[in-house]
């Protein structure tokens, strides 16, 4: 037999071969992939049929732009490097088909007879494979130095890659590297036979001189065994992707195209299922208490998990010293869900599944055996940073809520001291249980009287304004100020607001955020029959808590109450842009502006607060190193409010000590959890001494404008306005509410 037939012989072989094993591998691995994916329940909010449409662009943008990724400089730029060197380099795998069946002169057709200026299609081609591949390297090689410097053995919790299966991760690094460096070779050969398609390969040029001298059958030899290496490279790399954590390159197009639109604007709506409790039966599931009864999405988001570690890096219970890493809670969902995986596809029986499928998800207490310990369940505090920071657009707070929903409500099973807070929303209205008699109790302390609407009266309309006071604003002591404020403002800008009084309860959010969903539909479904009762769908609300805001604006839409519902920096803001509040008087002062969760990160409003404290003069404001979209919680959200911290650094503690190496004298925020736990904060460091009383003061934004002696146009000798000079409420001497 000939040489040259003997290596036709070897090459077509062998790389069939290559190409039915590995592919075999991979088909029934995304077999298994697709089967399991459909295993998990529908979700009507959620599909790729009718979303994709409207998420296009948003996609293409995630994807092929990076957007999220290059918030982190360094690793997106060599995330993006890499990317697009793979996509390039698929076009090579048109190349080795070619030349494993054709012949290895092989060239892609037509590309030489296409040309602008002399530069022909396959000049362009060939540069931008070898410069992609290059750049490919060089972010390789920052991944690995990334990877160094961040390796939890030395650097412990603080490395985001705590946690990881950090053996995957080099493995993908070592495949990509050599996917990239079997291309150049093959290029090489190419060149050194001479019938290369193009100059414009640089790289590959430089590998071709390595084999120059060599014979003609040498080379074809060489060529022919590299193709087949390369070939079997890709396909082990396909199918480790399937198997691994990289699986997300195969995922994400499924994962953008089939998410709510809504959520790249707002993070704080939760998914909704509608409670029917006549419709319920003994098979009736509320949340989530196994692993099949997430919805598919669920299952797409722990299938693209990319263990990056972003949302661990930014998690408020991970940095204080919790067990709850966002990261490695998806990584057991996912784990267990594979294990699990054959069972629910019917491959094995309850006898061969063993364990997997009595486990728990979520254990009743500390330590207690189970997927997901009861203490990483419940230190979130729903802030969010987690879906801010991930690059896959994973929505870790969606699934710790379903958790919660059902040791919730199907089990009774959350932390005791929060159950205080569900008594008092449900039989007062607010989670103080001070009842809902005292709500109009804060306005008695203005000047002036404040509307009161009355259900079925439909005169909302008759005002720009309804003042949706919140719980916290109408009955804890601290935030009674700040609605006085509020309020005070809005009267010295001529605005016409009015309020709900006593027939105003809980938005239900704290109910919601703990898991008891069933309370909070009810809230919800009252208070929006409430509102359109009062014509709120004619005016505007306004609310000064962040979480009423959030609930009111994201959530209420699923209850059928579409309202207009604003932040009070937003009015405060306008006001001041349209010079109906001027400040006058300086304020010599540091301030640092504290960005509540629910309103910046989950409504991404940052600059109308800032811009309220700011109209104040002579104040001197600076920011926190995480601040805006990177923003660290204040440790209140998600319920935890009501439960009690145990576990590592207070999350307060945390942000307050970040605040105070400012050296600030005022500590400004927009939101009643904010200002109580911050205020706590200062307070546990008067006690230990290390400030001194009073030394430092934490203030809403419409508390800072009244330091300000905010003036309506009227009293700073403008016409046609007949508004009386403000005046500040009286003082109220009680001790600021307690958590």
């Amino acid at each position: 037999m000939e040489a040259e037939t003997l290596l036709t012989i070897f090459r077509v072989v062998a790389g069939t071969a290559v190409i039915a094993f590995f592919g075999a591998w991979a088909a029934r691995r995304i077999l298994f992939l697709i089967k399991l994916t459909k295993a998990a329940r529908p979700n009507p909010e959620r599909s790729l049929r009718n979303a994709a449409k409207a998420n296009l662009r948003l996609a293409l943008v995630n994807i092929f732009g990076n957007r999220k990724l290059l918030r982190w400089t360094l690793p997106g730029i060599a995330h993006f490097w890499v990317m697009w060197s793979f996509f390039v380099a698929q076009t090579t795998l048109l190349e080795a088909a070619g030349e494993l069946y054709i012949g290895p002169t092989f060239n892609l057709p037509l590309l030489n007879s296409i040309s602008l200026a002399g530069v022909t299609a396959y000049d362009l081609l060939g540069f931008m494979q070898d410069s992609l591949g290059l750049l490919g390297m060089i972010g390789l090689i920052i991944f690995a130095s990334i990877r160094f410097s961040q390796d939890p053995r030395s650097k412990g919790r603080s490395s985001r890659f705590a946690g990881s299966n950090l053996i995957q991760g080099w493995w993908v690094l070592g495949a990509e590297f050599l996917v990239i460096w079997t291309l150049w070779v093959a290029h090489g050969v190419r060149f050194a036979e001479d019938h290369a398609p193009t100059e414009a390969a640089f790289i590959s040029r430089l590998f071709g001189t390595a084999f120059e001298g060599m014979d003609t059958l040498t080379l074809e030899w060489v060529g022919a065994i590299n193709l087949v290496v390369h070939i079997a490279i890709v396909g082990a790399f396909l199918v480790f992707t399937l198997h691994s954590k990289h699986l997300h390159i195969l995922t994400i197009p499924f994962q953008e195209l089939s998410r709510d639109p809504q959520r790249d604007k707002a993070l704080g709506k939760l998914n909704t299922e509608l409670i029917d409790m006549e419709a319920m039966d003994e098979d009736t599931v509320l949340g989530v208490g196994q692993i099949e009864q997430f919805t598919f999405d669920r299952f797409l988001d722990f299938q693209t998990c990319t263990e990056c570690g972003r949302c661990q890096s930014q998690c408020p219970a991970w940095n204080t010293g919790k067990p709850l890493s966002p990261k490695m809670l998806i990584q057991d969902l996912r784990d267990h869900m594979y294990a699990k995986g054959p069972f629910l596809l019917g491959e094995i029986d309850e006898a061969e599944a063993g364990d997997v499928i009595k486990i728990p998800l979520v254990g009743d207490a500390p330590g207690e055996a189970a997927v997901i310990d009861y203490d990483v369940l419940w230190s979130c505090t729903s802030c969010g940073a987690c879906v801010e920071e991930c690059p896959v657009d994973i929505q870790h707070v969606d699934t710790i809520m379903d958790l919660r929903r059902y040791k919730a409500m199907m089990e009774s099973s959350f932390p005791q001291e929060a159950g205080v807070m569900l008594r008092n929303v449900e039989n007062a209205g607010d989670p103080w249980g001070v009842g809902q008699s005292k709500r109009e109790e804060w306005t008695q302390k203005l000047d002036f009287d404040i509307p009161v609407l009355q259900p079925g009266s439909d005169t909302g309309g008759e005002y720009e304004y309804i003042f949706w006071t919140g719980c916290a604003g109408a009955v804890d002591d601290r935030s009674k100020k700040i609605s006085q404020a509020t309020a005070q403002l809005l009267h010295d800008a001529g605005v016409s607001f009015a309020i709900l009084g006593k027939n105003e309860s809980c938005t239900g959010d704290p109910a919601r955020r703990l898991g008891m969903e069933y309370l909070f539909q009810m809230l919800a479904q009252q208070n929006v029959e409430l509102l359109k009762s009062v014509g709120a769908e004619k005016t505007k609300i306004v609310a000064w808590c962040p979480h009423c805001f959030n609930t009111l604006k994201n959530e209420y839409p699923d209850f059928d109450g579409h309202f207009e519902v604003v932040h009070h920096s937003e009015v405060l803001a306008k006001l001041i842009d349209e010079g109906r509040l001027v400040a006058t008087s300086e304020l010599d002062k540091r301030i640092t502006y504290h960005d509540p969760c629910f309103l910046g990160r989950h409504n991404e409003v940052y600059s109308d607060p800032r811009k309220v404290v700011d109209a104040v003069p002579g104040l001197k404001p600076t920011e926190m190193t995480r601040c805006r979209s990177n923003g660290f919680c204040c440790g209140a959200g998600g319920a935890r409010m009501w439960m009690e911290e145990t576990i590592g650094k207070r999350v307060n503690i945390e942000r307050v000590d970040e605040a105070l190496a400012l050296d600030p004298e005022l500590i400004s925020t927009a939101c009643p959890y904010c200002t109580t736990m911050l205020s706590d904060g200062i307070a546990q460091k008067v006690q230990e001494g290390t400030l001194a009383e009073g030394q430092v003061e934490v203030l809403d934004i419409s508390e800072v404008l009244q330091r300000g002696r905010l003036l309506p146009m009227a009293a700073q000798g403008v016409a046609g306005s007949g508004t009386p000079a403000p005046s500040e409420p009286t003082p109220d001497p009680e001790p600021a509410g307690q958590q």
